[in-house]
């Protein structure tokens, strides 16, 4: 089994192939472009975080026909997006609004939008997001993994790993996050 991470697919939402310059024609071909390259990487057994904007103006038939073809088991971090139709209420393995797994010994904080903190940020954890389409830069602990930026298909955490080494440094300000125990006289 592989875990994929993959973000912002908009499935059915016409005017998202403009406004990201997503090379598709119309929405039927941008929406089984998504399906297919989603296929092509995922297999059956594998897993997939999808962080957040699955679907937005598709029919309720439309998404879950969409959900149906995909591969894998799929979770669902919330977006802004997935409120409204049909996403909340496909089988997902798990929706949450924010959570951490770890993959391959790395301790990973995904959520739909770009943290400027998280939990053990200093300890190495990374954070991973989406929201952003490509339009907020990313640092070597936190990165956007929507498809804008990933090659329109979920993406394994050794590909995220490799782009993160081109990011910038994060600049903690201090040595540490922790806190010093001080004695308190009553």
């Amino acid at each position: 089994m592989t875990t994929f991470f993959t973000a912002d697919h908009h499935f059915g939402h016409a005017n998202i192939i403009k406004m990201c310059d997503r090379p598709y024609d119309n929405i039927t071909a941008h929406d089984m472009g998504l399906v297919e390259n989603w296929n092509a990487v995922v297999g059956p057994d594998d897993e997939v975080w999808h962080l957040g904007d699955f679907a937005y103006r598709a029919s309720p038939k439309w998404t879950r026909r969409l959900f149906e073809m995909l591969n894998g088991t799929k979770r669902l971090i919330v977006g802004n997006h997935d409120f409204k139709g049909e996403t909340l209420k496909l089988p997902w393995k798990s929706i949450d609004q924010l959570t951490e797994t770890v993959v391959d010994g790395q301790t990973l904080v995904l959520c739909h939008y770009s943290l400027r903190v998280w939990r053990n940020m200093r300890r190495g954890a990374v954070q991973l997001y989406g929201h952003s389409h490509g339009n907020l830069p990313g640092t070597a602990q936190s990165i956007d993994v929507g498809v804008d930026v990933m090659g329109y298909a979920p993406v394994t955490w050794p590909q995220i790993k490799q782009r993160l080494e081109l990011q910038p440094k994060l600049d903690f300000r201090d040595d540490t996050d922790v806190v010093e125990a001080i004695e308190i006289k009553p």
